[in-house]
Formats: structure tokens, C-alpha cells, sequence
């Protein structure tokens, strides 16, 4: 099993949580400040491109021809019913985009006058307005909208202003205003969030000790569950032949001097094509499962997962019908004998496998070869194990054979399966 050491994790959270506490806690300071200016600007140019938005509007809903008509009062009120129906729009589409103002200006005289204004408490006509940047802008030619840069006798506004063209000639300005609050409260959140930030930044570096060990233990899960992947067979659950074969490598390789002694079985499922053909491929993962069930079971300390360091005793699926069983503490050819046949009587026993051997015929050839008697070298192990099971299917199949040097010096052209 992949695991971390516990004096190496303990290093790592003291180290992360001594020197990342004032450098964490300095970045989101400068991040909260550099954030706060950034969703400012946005903000600034989302109100400007909403006031331009609605002086656009407002500019569609009066009749140009009219308002260019409009340079006296009584021209206003002569024309009552159509100067009434566009100042009813406009107020609608103030209502609808949550404007505080729209109103329409225009220069008689070198003076400049409220043509039109949705300003419901004051219905005067033709108040005289001192201009704004934004306004004198707007009779530049230019669309433009200006942040908190009204301040008049009416409050302070967030403001836009388009041109009023006819034949191409500027004959007056459509403004928008919107109050400033919109700002003010942003600064105001601004403000609280930095605090609440900077707060909630210490409170987590407090508790940087128990995150630390939620994702190592997480990241150790996930290098379990790739290990595993990797190693064990998604069917039985038993190892696979990677591991298998690793394993014997640590435990079993030349360089091993402790030469502790095993029996390493090779396993191979008789008549397990016909179990795929006649009842499908669902009982033959049955029948797969089952049988590692039954190795497992086979072991005196059966384990699941991967044995203590030094002790052989595991059972792998390293084929499609293919199984090595390993069993320490074998060292003769009469107790690997009794072995190979505790496997079979254990088979044999199992109710689960009754309709499979009755229907089918299923069983187990097993071959049988001794580590270090009959060599020291594991592939070459597996190689004499895989020699014996051969000659135990030829020899009738359920059924068992120890590797003996003869087998080894025979030519098997035809192996049954």
C-alpha cells in the first residue's frame, strides 16, 4: 500500500503553516486591494455603457422634427397633445431601466434649456441649465457618460449624453442620469469584503493544519485507488500479474538470502471457455470471482490486500482463467503434494461451484514448482509451475502435478485447455 510517513507529513504542515501564514495573508491583502480597484473600473464602465444605452433610447422617442420646433415656450404648449404623449415615453422608459432622470437639452441664445424633463416633481419648461463636461461633450458631437461628474443643485448623478442630429447639425443633447449610490455602495461592499477577507484568511490559517491532512490523506486515497488500479484485478479483486510480479521480485529474487521457502502454484480453470459460450460472460466473471474467493480462503492469514513485508502468502489472477497461488513455509515435494490437493478439496467442497462442475465440467489444473528447491530464480519458477499445470491437463485435467526435471525436458506441442 503507497502511504505517506507521518514524521514527513508533520514536517511538511509545519513548514507550510510557518512560512505561508504572513505571505498568504500579505497576497490577499494586495489581491483584495488590486480586485476591489479592478471590479470599480468594471463597474465605471458598465454605468457609463448603460447611460449611453438609454440616451440612445430615449433619443429614438422624440421626434426630431418637433423638437428642432421647440424654441419657445408657447411652441411647447401649441403643440400640447405631442409634446405631452414623448414626455409620457420618456418617463415609461425611465421606469423601465431604473434611470433617475431623462431629460433633453438645447443651446437658444448661448444659453441652454430643459426642452424636455421626466423630473415629475417639477414641470417647468425651458429651465435654464448650466452645462456639465458631459453635456458639452454631447454638443461636441461625441457620446459620452461621465462617473459622479454632475453635481447640482438636483444631487449628485452618474450621467450620459448622446447628440440630437438634424441634417447633420447638432441641435441638442438626451441625457440620462443615474444616482451615484451605485458607487458609493460598491466602495461601501469594497470595504466590508477586504475586512471579511482578511478575517476569514487568519481564521483559515488556524485551522491550515486540519486542511493539510484532509488532502494528503485525499491525494493518498487517490494514489491508493491508482495503485490499485494498477494492481489488482478489477474482477476478482485478487492482485495481478503486475503485481505478482513485483512482488516475487522483492521477496524471491536471486539477491534474497534469506531464501525463506514457498510453493508457487500455477492455477488454470478447466473447460472455462464453455462457461463464457453456454451461460455468457456475466457467469463466467462469476465463476472468476468465486474462485478467488476460494484461494484467498485457502491461506491461513488470508488478506485482501497486499501481505506484511516478508511473508508470502497471496493469491493472483495473472490471466483470463489463470491463477497463482503462492504458500509460504512449503519446502517439499510431498508437502507441496498436499498443498496442490488442499486446493482441490477446497474447490471441490464449495456449493458455488456445483452447477459449474456438474453443467460444465469445471475444475482446476494445478502445477506445482518449490522455491528455492527447484530453483531460485521466480520467472523461471512461474515457467516450471506453468510446465507442471500443463502436464496435469494433459493428464485428465482436475488434477494436480509437482514439477518434476523431466517435465522440463519434454516438448508439449498441444497444450488442452
Amino acid at each position: 500500500m503507497i502511504a505517506l510517513e507521518k514524521s514527513g507529513l508533520h514536517r511538511i504542515t509545519i513548514v507550510v503553516l510557518s512560512g505561508f501564514f504572513v505571505i498568504v495573508l500579505g497576497i490577499v491583502i494586495s489581491m483584495s486591494m488590486k480586485n476591489t480597484a479592478d471590479l470599480r473600473g468594471i463597474l465605471e464602465e458598465s454605468v457609463k455603457s448603460q447611460l449611453i444605452s438609454i440616451s440612445v433610447a430615449a433619443r429614438e422617442i422624440i421626434d426630431i422634427d418637433k423638437f428642432d420646433s421647440y424654441n419657445t415656450l408657447e411652441d411647447t404648449e401649441g403643440d400640447d397633445a405631442a409634446y405631452a404623449e414623448t414626455l409620457a415615453e420618456l418617463r415609461s422608459l425611465q421606469t423601465k431601466v431604473g434611470a433617475q432622470y431623462i431629460y433633453a437639452l438645447k443651446r437658444l441664445n448661448d444659453k441652454y434649456y430643459f426642452i424636455f424633463d421626466t423630473d415629475t416633481e417639477d414641470e417647468t419648461r425651458f429651465t435654464e441649465y448650466e452645462l456639465a463636461p458631459v453635456h458639452e461633450q454631447a454638443f461636441l458631437g461625441q457620446d459620452s457618460a461621465g462617473i459622479m461628474n454632475v453635481v447640482d443643485e438636483w444631487g449628485s448623478y452618474n450621467t450620459g449624453a448622446v447628440p440630437i442630429r438634424k441634417n447633420n447639425q447638432i441641435i441638442g443633447v438626451i441625457c440620462a442620469d443615474i444616482a451615484d449610490m451605485f458607487l458609493k455602495q460598491n466602495a461601501d461592499a469594497a470595504r466590508v469584503n477586504a475586512i471579511s477577507l482578511i478575517a476569514a484568511t487568519s481564521v483559515a490559517m488556524s485551522v491550515m493544519f486540519v486542511t493539510l491532512l484532509m488532502l494528503t490523506r485525499r491525494v493518498q486515497k487517490m494514489q491508493e485507488k491508482l495503485y490499485r488500479m494498477a494492481n489488482y484485478d478489477t474482477i476478482t479483486g485478487l492482485p495481478n500479474r503486475q503485481y505478482l510480479m513485483d512482488y516475487l521480485q522483492r521477496t524471491a529474487s536471486d539477491g534474497n538470502e534469506t531464501k525463506t521457502p514457498f510453493a508457487l502454484l500455477f492455477i488454470d480453470l478447466d473447460n472455462f471457455k464453455r462457461v463464457n459460450d453456454g451461460a455468457g460472460h456475466d457467469a463466467g466473471d462469476e465463476l472468476l470471482r468465486n474462485v478467488g474467493g476460494c484461494l484467498e480462503s485457502a491461506h491461513e492469514n488470508a488478506k485482501a490486500f497486499r501481505p506484511s513485508a516478508g511473508i508470502l502468502n497471496i493469491s493472483a489472477r495473472i490471466g483470463g482463467d489463470e491463477f497463482v497461488q503462492v504458500v509460504p513455509g512449503v519446502a517439499t515435494e510431498s508437502e507441496a503434494a498436499l498443498t496442490a490437493q488442499k486446493v482441490l478439496d477446497n474447490f471441490r467442497s464449495q456449493s458455488d461451484f456445483d452447477r459449474f462442475i456438474e453443467k460444465y465440467g469445471v475444475g482446476l489444473s494445478i502445477g506445482v514448482a518449490l522455491f528455492p528447491y527447484h530453483t531460485s530464480n521466480y520467472n523461471v519458477l512461474i515457467k516450471y509451475a506453468d510446465i507442471a499445470m500443463y502436464h496435469a491437463k494433459q493428464g485428465g485435467k482436475n488434477a494436480y502435478r509437482v514439477y518434476e526435471d523431466e517435465m522440463g525436458q519434454e516438448e508439449i506441442r498441444v497444450r488442452p485447455r
